[in-house]
């Protein structure tokens, strides 16, 4: 596995899925751009050698652009990723303590913070300045002390100065509330360019209370190193490129947003915590890794993607222990459209996965159960399915109002949603009528 992020671009490289960009580029939309075409076309990772205002600086970008590439984390084909994420979720190893990191060549304290002399990138069209948008938060509870690790937008404010878009009922947004409540800020440390595991662990859906560097151990199989902050008491992982620390400031807030979000439109003007700088250290030649947001599919799906398909999975399996696949979709932005194949063995079983999923705290707007002998990752099958095995007046489940995490412009109110299901699976009794048409040797034909 890889210990950092200049592993893991060492590993794309010798596969030919890293691309180093000669050509001097801009932090104001170009590096973003470059991201959105390499997702686009299952392209390359980007890693820009000459950043103009940036001399010295390369900046690593979409490192997660494809599914492939997220793939390439586990060293596993496509397919096969969610089933190992399954498999290591709760195999948790419990990260180790080091004294020396390489993210500490460089200490820029007091006076010396100037955030400005990052390479933070202005990603969408209409989005109100440069997001830090692939650093992992870390932070502590402030009564357990247990580590908190996400993902959150970090919106540029001054040279001390983030703004820290983590909503109210995210685990990270209770525990900057919950630091308030006692008039305190909270401590929160945000490490850019860390190994690829641990940044897909901080998407994973465990409790309040786990530390996801436990969940990054079980799928590195060895415990995630990890060293001591300067200026305040967090941990972060020992090998990643930067390390920027923080206090949250009790009470202030700042308009953050627009922003380009996961479902490829734009959130509105938010009120967001104030973070304040209390040390940035580094690498004396650090790489600064930026990651892209917006229609779908690019890095802010894909990576969470697999937490989204292993908890769909681990719902469904309780009702169904027979579930065979789960697709989390790409037009439903690897969140909100989850497709489902099971072996039927009651008539309405089908209705009853499709009604969990909905009601489940997943986000999943929309749920498609379909037989064992569908692909749930080839979107003609499933669309064959609905139209051969379906009718919507028996089979489409509609729940007019539900609540949701989805950001859904469509929606009648924030985080409410209607919920739709389709039980595309066949009759017990259908027969031969509802089997799809095959021919003998079709799968070993070796002339064309």
């Amino acid at each position: 596995m890889f210990q950092g992020l200049r592993d893991f671009l060492d590993h794309l490289d010798r596969r030919g899925l890293l691309a180093h960009i000669k050509k001097e580029v801009n932090t104001k939309y170009e590096i973003a751009a470059g991201i959105r075409k390499a997702s686009d076309t299952n392209g390359p990772a980007l890693l820009f050698e000459k950043v103009a205002g940036y001399p010295g600086w390369k900046v690593a970008a979409g490192i997660f652009a494809t599914r492939r590439l997220v793939a390439e984390a586990f060293e596993l084909p496509e397919r096969e990723v969610v089933q190992r994420y399954l498999e290591r979720e709760d195999q948790r190893i419990p990260p180790v303590l080091v004294k020396d990191s390489p993210a500490k060549e460089v200490v820029w304290t007091g006076k010396d913070i100037d955030l400005y002399k990052l390479p933070i990138v202005t990603h969408s069209e209409l989005d109100c300045g440069p997001y830090i948008t692939i650093g992992i938060q870390v932070g502590k509870h402030p009564d357990t002390g247990i580590r908190n690790v996400s993902i959150h937008r970090l919106l540029l404010l001054d040279r001390d100065k983030l703004s820290c878009w983590a909503p109210p009922d995210h685990h990270l947004g209770r525990m900057i509330l919950q630091a308030e409540d006692s008039g305190k800020g909270l401590p929160i440390a945000t490490a850019i360019g860390v190994d690829p595991l641990t940044a897909i662990a901080s998407q994973s859906k465990v409790p309040m209370g786990v530390d996801e560097f436990d969940v990054a151990g079980g799928f590195h199989g060895a415990p995630v190193e990890l060293v001591r902050c300067e200026t305040i008491d967090v941990e972060v992982p020992a090998h990643c490129e930067i390390i920027i620390e923080a206090v949250t400031i009790p009470g202030e807030r700042c308009a953050d947003g627009p922003f380009a979000e996961y479902p490829g439109t734009y959130s509105e003007t938010k009120s967001a915590p104030v973070m304040r700088v209390t040390a940035i250290t580094m690498r004396r030649d650090a790489i600064y890794q930026t990651g892209l947001t917006g229609f779908p599919l690019t890095e802010n799906h894909t990576m969470i993607e697999p937490a989204n398909a292993a908890a769909a999975f681990k719902e469904v399996r309780r009702l169904c222990p027979e579930v065979k696949a789960v697709n989390i979709t790409p037009g439903g932005t690897s969140r909100h459209h989850c497709v489902v194949s099971i072996r039927k063995r009651h008539e309405d079983e089908g209705r009853n996965v499709a009604t969990a999923l909905l009601a489940a705290n997943l986000g999943i707007k929309l749920a498609i159960v379909v037989d064992e002998d569908i692909d749930v990752f080839n979107p003609t099958e499933v669309e064959w399915a609905v139209n051969t095995r379906m009718q919507p007046d028996r089979d489409l489940i509609i729940i007019p109002r539900m609540m949701s995490s989805t950001l859904d412009p469509s929606a009648p109110r924030s985080r409410s949603t209607a919920k739709w299901g389709i039980d595309a699976t066949k009759p017990l009794d259908g027969g031969i009528f509802y089997d799809r048409v095959r021919i003998p040797g079709e799968d070993s034909v070796d002339f064309i």
